[in-house]
């Protein structure tokens, strides 16, 4: 009687292991099919015969992913150039159809400072000396995500290697709303 109690406790302990492991697992693998959300992808901070926005305007420009399953609103959060910014550019929740960000998509936001152009454009304009880039939450108590480059070459863009998410490159094609390549 003995051993088969003691037989019955180990298969109770292997059945709880594996248990246990399989949920890991599965946790593990809804973590990993989880995006960022919205992140900097690359950006443009001098703009002489690049890329013109959709008035012909050769402005600076910020290009954000969207690498989550969920269209993301920009409307209402806060962009800045300065880290710490106490008067932070609120971006308008005038016009969703043109500040949502669908799933694994982009959005251009222009650097202008010429918001009459759209709620695209915003009032901060790059530094080709370097500066930061900085986009926060709706509620301006957390950043999204945040980047602080030094000096840039003219139209030549930055952006993450499309190998190496968290590496950044220039690219002498700059990609504005597009892969990285």
């Amino acid at each position: 009687m003995k051993q088969f109690t003691s037989i019955l406790i180990c298969i109770l302990l292997f059945s709880c292991d594996s248990e246990n492991t399989d949920e890991t697992t599965n946790d593990e693998n809804n973590i990993e099919n989880i995006g960022m959300g919205l992140i900097i992808n690359e950006f443009l901070a001098s703009n002489d015969n690049c890329c013109p926005d959709p008035s012909g305007d050769y402005d600076d420009w910020v290009e954000l992913y969207n690498d989550s399953q969920d269209p993301i609103d920009i409307g209402g959060m806060y962009f800045t150039d300065t880290i710490g910014d106490d008067d932070p550019y609120q971006i308008p929740e005038t016009d969703p159809s043109i500040t949502t960000v669908q799933p694994n998509s982009y959005i251009l936001i222009w650097c202008d400072d010429d918001q009459e152009q759209g709620p695209l454009h915003v009032s901060n304009k790059l530094s080709k000396g370097g500066e930061s880039i900085v986009l926060l939450s709706k509620e301006n108590q957390s950043v999204i995500d945040s980047l602080t480059f030094s000096e840039q070459t003219t139209d030549v863009s930055m952006g993450r290697d499309p190998n190496n998410v968290s590496q950044w490159i220039f690219f002498e094609n700059p990609t504005p709303g597009s892969q990285n390549n």
